[in-house]
């Protein structure tokens, strides 16, 4: 390796280390590992109880699905059924589904 690109190379791990510090500072960040970290803790191990309820979840129907889930799965079914009669369904032909 060269002097000028071992120069290149350190400098671009100065440039990543000072990217890499600086959005862990961001409260931002904290706050999305967090939000993913319990999501994925309630869907791997339940709902802690001793947990206090979250804003709506007091008036939420607990055996209701989210549409973007249901929507979601109905998709996939219909995909996995048309690929295994050997008819997939062309992306470009069909409608976007409705966004909120």
């Amino acid at each position: 390796m060269s002097l000028i690109a071992k120069v290149v190379t350190m400098m671009w791990f100065k440039v990543e280390d000072a990217l890499v510090a600086k959005v862990l500072q961001m409260p931002g960040f904290h706050h999305g590992v967090r939000k993913i970290h319990r999501t994925v803790e309630e869907f791997r191990h339940g709902r802690d109880p001793n947990e206090p309820l979250r804003e709506g979840e007091a008036t939420e129907d607990p055996n209701l699905q989210k549409p973007q889930v249901q929507t979601f799965v109905k998709f996939f079914v219909d995909e996995i059924r048309n690929q295994a009669r050997g008819t997939p369904t062309d992306i470009d032909n069909q409608p976007l589904p409705p966004k909120k």
